[in-house]
C-alpha cells in the first residue's frame, strides 16, 4: 500500500481491541513501551481513515484506552473511535457487572460478552452467570450487544432468544446449524479478519444468506492478524489493519456482487443503524 492510497482508505473496523499483542510480546515492553505503540496505533487508524470501535473486556482496559485517546486528541482526526464495553468471558470470574454499571451507562455498546469454552478457563457456570447478568442491563439500557460464542454457540443463541434490542455476532466460526439460529433472530455478523486468506464453505454461506444491511468487517486486533498468518508478532505492523480491511472488503463486494464503494457505504449505514 503506498502512501497515495490513503485517501482510497476510509473504512469501518467494527471490533478491535487497541495494542491487541501476544502475551509473550507483550511482557517483554515497558509500561511506557505499550503507551507509544498504543499512541502508533491510534496515529495510524486516523491516519488511514479507520472509524474503528475499540472494545473494552475489562474496567482497566476502558480506563487505558480513554486515557490514549485523551492523549491522542491533537493528533490529526480522519479515522474516529467509539468504545464498547462489556465483561469478556475470559475475565467473567473478576467483575461483577452491577460494579461496572457506570461503564455499561457511558458505552454505546455492551460487548464483547458471551462465553468460550475454547479459550477460556473460567467455569462454564460463571459465564453463564455474568453474560445473564449483562444481558439484562444492557437490555435495560436498551443498548445493543455484541458476541463472543466461542464453541458456546447453541447455548448463546437459546440465551439471547428473547433479547430485546439489536445483537452483533463477532467473528462467527461455529456450526452452521447455530448460524441458521443467529441468523434467523436478525443478528449482524462481523466476518473475522482471516476472510480472504482462509475463504472457508462457512464464510461462502455466510456471505450468501446474510443480508449486506447486517454485515461487518472487522479486525480484532494485530495479535489476530499475526494468528490467521501464522507469523510471529514482530512480523505485523498497523499498515497491515487497513490492507486486511480492503482486501476483506473487496471479497464481499464481489461476493455480494456491489460496487466496493457502494459497500464502503452500507457497512456505515449498518453502523449508525445497529447504534440508533
Amino acid at each position: 500500500m503506498l502512501k497515495s492510497d490513503l485517501d482510497f482508505i476510509c473504512m469501518l473496523d467494527m471490533h478491535a481491541h487497541l495494542l491487541c499483542l501476544s502475551e509473550e510480546y507483550r511482557g517483554r515492553l515497558t509500561k511506557q513501551e505499550l503507551s507509544a505503540l498504543a499512541m502508533q496505533e491510534l496515529a495510524a487508524r486516523r491516519e488511514y481513515g479507520i472509524d474503528t470501535v475499540f472494545s473494552c473486556g475489562t474496567p482497566q482496559e476502558w480506563e487505558f484506552i480513554q486515557k490514549c485517546l485523551v492523549q491522542s486528541e491533537t493528533a490529526k482526526q480522519n479515522g474516529s473511535f467509539m468504545l464498547s464495553f462489556g465483561i469478556h468471558p475470559w475475565y467473567s470470574d473478576r467483575f461483577d457487572p452491577q460494579d461496572c454499571r457506570e461503564l455499561f451507562m457511558a458505552s454505546p455498546i455492551v460487548g464483547e460478552i458471551g462465553m468460550d469454552s475454547v479459550w477460556c478457563e473460567v467455569p462454564l457456570a460463571v459465564q453463564r452467570r455474568v453474560f445473564a447478568q449483562q444481558l439484562e442491563i444492557a437490555a435495560e439500557l436498551k443498548k445493543p450487544i455484541v458476541l463472543h460464542t466461542k464453541e458456546q454457540e447453541r447455548q448463546i443463541a437459546e440465551m439471547i432468544r428473547d433479547f430485546p434490542g439489536k445483537v452483533c455476532v463477532h467473528w462467527y466460526s461455529g456450526g452452521e446449524a447455530e448460524f441458521e439460529k443467529f441468523l434467523e433472530a436478525g443478528c449482524y455478523f462481523t466476518l473475522g479478519p482471516d476472510l480472504a486468506e482462509n475463504f472457508t464453505p462457512l464464510y461462502e454461506r455466510m456471505l450468501r444468506e446474510i443480508l449486506a444491511d447486517r454485515l461487518f468487517l472487522e479486525t480484532d486486533g494485530l495479535s489476530s492478524i499475526a494468528w490467521m498468518r501464522r507469523q510471529e508478532m514482530e512480523s505485523v505492523s498497523f499498515r497491515d489493519i487497513p490492507e486486511v480491511l480492503e482486501k476483506n472488503l473487496e471479497l464481499v463486494a464481489r461476493e455480494k456482487q456491489m460496487r466496493t464503494e457502494e459497500l464502503r457505504a452500507c457497512l456505515k449505514k449498518n453502523f449508525h443503524e445497529f447504534t440508533s
